[in-house]
């Protein structure tokens, strides 16, 4: 239940409409575990979905942008939290995973969800900049791809300075020191929520 109170705290929200997303969001989750068929090729875990689906319902976003699709779990929980907003993924397109078989970048993403899903396949040091330029600003950004420090640094750093208020999340964010050193310089805080999850939150001008 830790996560119930971090994502509380973050947004002063009551446990019950955190457990309402939760539930809401269940019959994807079953979706989606079929649609993987047990492979991990390094998806979400159950919990982080659910995290990640509830800060979505509660931003209430019109631009997001994540960095490394892979399956496309966490943009599947991204796209159904989404009410009018637009999800913009950015993704190598190559083999990921230990599996001998080659997967479809976003092929877990359901059909229903893809009207408001538009993926960029490339490296995001040369899409990034001109995507948020176009994009002006977004509410909620998901860091999961290459995890090297300057790598990091350098989406997150792309990410704040288009962002007014929202938050920005990081999967694998202890594989380097690059979210820890961030968040103190630009006066934030680092908050882990789940799993290997942990959020950026940035409030109007004061962060």
């Amino acid at each position: 239940m830790e996560a119930f109170d971090k994502i509380c705290e973050l947004f002063d929200v009551d446990h019950e409409q955190i457990a309402r997303y939760y539930r809401e969001c269940e019959p994807l989750n079953a979706e989606i575990e079929a649609k993987m068929g047990g492979l991990s090729l390094w998806a979400l875990d159950r919990e982080e979905r659910m995290v990640l689906y509830s800060i979505t319902k509660l931003l209430r976003p019109l631009s997001v942008v994540e960095t490394g699709v892979g399956s496309g779990v966490s943009s599947s929980f991204i796209l159904a939290a989404l009410d009018r907003g637009t999800l913009h993924s950015v993704d190598l397109g190559k083999k990921y995973g230990n599996e001998e078989k080659t997967y479809p970048v976003g092929f877990a993403v359901p059909e229903k969800l893809r009207n408001k899903w538009v993926l960029h396949v490339g490296e995001s040091k040369t899409i990034l900049p001109e995507l948020m330029n176009q994009l002006g600003e977004i509410q909620l950004f998901l860091h999961d791809s290459e995890h090297t420090y300057e790598n990091v640094w350098f989406e997150l750093s792309e990410a704040w300075n288009h962002i007014s208020s929202g938050v920005i999340l990081l999967d694998n964010y202890d594989w380097t020191e690059a979210p820890k050193k961030f968040a103190q310089s630009v006066r934030s805080r680092l908050v882990h929520l789940a799993g290997d999850m942990a959020a950026i939150p940035k409030r109007g001008d004061k962060s």
